[in-house]
């Protein structure tokens, strides 16, 4: 990787240093930054981008979007000017929204192991993508003609309240099929994946960010599950 993901390493960090190895006009007051390093994450496994600031001596830039291109994390940067490659700029991400997005994407993460606990998950229903962003939903390939709404959020629930622990690991492939639940499909090839584990109850593959702790997601609830084209559709909210 052009930009170590700091971010993968440690989810909490909210400030860093880095240093600017690319600049590309993107429009008036408007840039691309590629920097050696950073926390912000970039948009993608249905997360969406993280927002903040960059700033050095005399100068400060509001990013407000992070895309991953290859093997380059690219910081959207609104500054009148930008400083020369080569210098160094301090970060910080707009936290509140971040942990956020860190408790919507762990809160569609029990959700599933949740359905897994039911029996429901990987068969008949096999998780296919999810949106932890504005109106979080989770896609999976199959239907069943039971309703399980009730019975998903008692035990998301129970889930939340035994607060239990994710943790992750970096896997080979192999590795990843010996030990995950399932393996998605479509997982982007671009970017590291990891094995993310729910203490006691099983592993998935995973790039985003997650919370530490069960508990600190807050309540789960299951407010529509969705039948459309052959595919289930699990909306939650927290």
């Amino acid at each position: 990787m052009t930009t170590q993901p700091l971010y993968l390493q440690d989810a909490y960090l909210k400030e860093m240093d880095a240093k600017i190895l690319e600049t590309i006009p993107e429009g008036e007051k408007r840039w691309q930054l590629v920097l050696d390093k950073t926390i912000f994450y970039p948009m993608g496994g249905g997360q969406p981008t993280d927002q903040g600031l960059l700033s050095s001596k005399n100068w400060q830039g509001k990013v407000y979007q992070v895309l991953q291109r290859g093997d380059k994390i690219i910081h959207f940067v609104e500054a009148q000017q930008i400083p020369p490659i080569g210098s160094s700029v301090q970060g910080a991400i707009n936290w509140e929204r971040r942990y956020l997005h860190m408790r919507l994407h762990s809160a569609g993460h029990v959700v599933d192991f949740a359905l897994f606990l039911l029996g429901l998950s990987p068969h008949p229903l096999m998780p296919f993508k999810g949106d932890h962003g504005k109106k979080p939903v989770i896609w999976y390939l199959g239907t069943i003609e039971n309703d399980f709404r009730e019975s998903l959020e008692k035990k998301a629930a129970e889930l939340i309240k035994r607060d239990l622990k994710f943790s992750f690991r970096f896997v080979n492939f192999d590795e990843l099929e010996r030990e995950a639940i399932y393996v998605q499909p479509g997982l982007p090839k671009n970017k590291p994946l990891r094995l993310l584990t729910l203490e006691g109850i099983g592993s998935v593959a995973d790039g985003g960010t997650q919370v530490h702790h069960t508990s600190e997601i807050g309540s789960i609830m299951i407010p529509k599950i969705e039948i459309n084209e052959g595919m289930t559709l699990v909306h939650y909210r927290i």
